[in-house]
């Protein structure tokens, strides 16, 4: 897949944010025994539903995405995703400061090829947004998660021999520090 052909995709198929939450709504409330994340859609949507309420655009920001010119945010994820629910919310919050960025999600698990572009160490890591112009030519990518968890999470990966023991860690780190470490990502890209 090029990134041209994942443009296409993403503009044909992807969710817009609010589709995406109501789609999340909607599995949380399903209860669904063959859905392998139940047990933590609930945990999920309150990390959301948070965060839309809650971030603010800095100064800052609102002035670099002024500058922005046309462009598309393809997020993969999923919306079992932990990182995800402390990241997307955000990232949405910023596209919608200029009307000139058109912001689509598209799960992962349905389109590999898509996600196989942006593999992180080779793992399908997600979210992943890679911002793209109209000829499908990419501007900047960013993510699983904000450059300042990166070396944390690795760190943990080394400390812990069961990876879900490290999430706690994580979701503090992004009560503490999520808005202004993602802002501080975003702002990077937007003005390089």
């Amino acid at each position: 897949m090029t990134t041209k052909e994942l443009l296409d995709l993403a503009l044909g198929v992807g969710l817009a944010f609010e589709a995406f939450v109501h789609r999340a709504e909607q599995r949380m409330h399903a209860q669904d025994p063959e859905d392998q994340f139940a047990s933590g859609r609930h945990l999920n949507w309150s990390r959301m539903t948070r965060h839309m309420k809650t971030y603010e655009p800095t100064e800052e920001m609102r002035l670099a995405m002024s500058n922005a010119s046309p462009q598309t945010w393809v997020v993969i994820t999923e919306d079992w995703c932990g990182d995800s629910a402390q990241t997307l919310p955000v990232i949405a919050s910023i596209a919608e400061l200029n009307q000139n960025v058109t912001l689509r999600i598209l799960d992962r698990d349905s389109y590999p090829a898509a996600m196989d572009l942006y593999l992180t160490n080779g793992a399908r890591a997600v979210p992943i947004v890679a911002a793209l112009d109209a000829e499908g030519v990419e501007l900047w990518h960013w993510g699983p998660r904000p450059e300042a968890a990166k070396p944390l999470v690795e760190e943990w990966k080394h400390q812990f021999e069961n990876k879900s023991d490290m999430y706690p860690l994580l979701h503090a780190w992004y009560a503490q520090h999520g808005h202004a470490e993602i802002e501080r990502d975003m702002l990077h890209h937007l003005n390089s």
